[in-house]
């Protein structure tokens, strides 16, 4: 019987936990900005970088889909209202899945009324482009231990 094994692939730097604070589709690009940074797990002590932009190129929209989830139902909504998402609450990256030519953030978007799971699912054909600033925003963040 043969075998082989996938191992998991080690991401140095994660948007667990970040807030999206800025968004734009623009034809099939995506343009994520976190004002508050993103996790840097490049350094032997995980630490909040400063402001970061993720840029996702090649999006295939008919592939993609924007989901908002109900108590008991869930609503497609165009990948274009991301932007109304972010800009009407906070908007926070609560789990990352990436695969081949995927992307799956689970995110809680927070606003004075409500509470929901937002998933954005991304399907793309090039590279994830990652660019953020070496020292962190503010100190509230601090170092983490995980």
């Amino acid at each position: 019987m043969k075998q082989y094994t996938i191992r998991n692939r080690s991401v140095p730097l994660s948007l667990h936990d970040a807030v999206i604070t800025e968004a734009a589709v623009t034809g099939s690009m995506i343009r994520l900005v976190f004002a508050d940074g993103i996790r840097d797990l490049f350094k032997k002590e995980h630490v909040w970088t400063g402001r970061a932009t993720v840029t996702i190129s090649n999006v295939n929209r008919d592939s993609s889909s924007l989901t908002r989830f109900g108590e008991t139902t869930y609503l497609m909504c165009p990948i274009e209202q991301l932007s109304q998402f972010v800009k009407t609450g906070r908007f926070e990256i609560v789990d990352e899945l990436y695969g081949y030519r995927q992307l799956l953030f689970r995110c809680m978007w927070l606003t004075d009324t409500t509470c929901e799971t937002v998933e954005l699912s991304l399907s793309h054909s090039s590279e994830l482009v990652i660019r953020w600033e070496d020292e962190p925003v503010e100190e509230m963040y601090g170092s983490e231990s995980f």
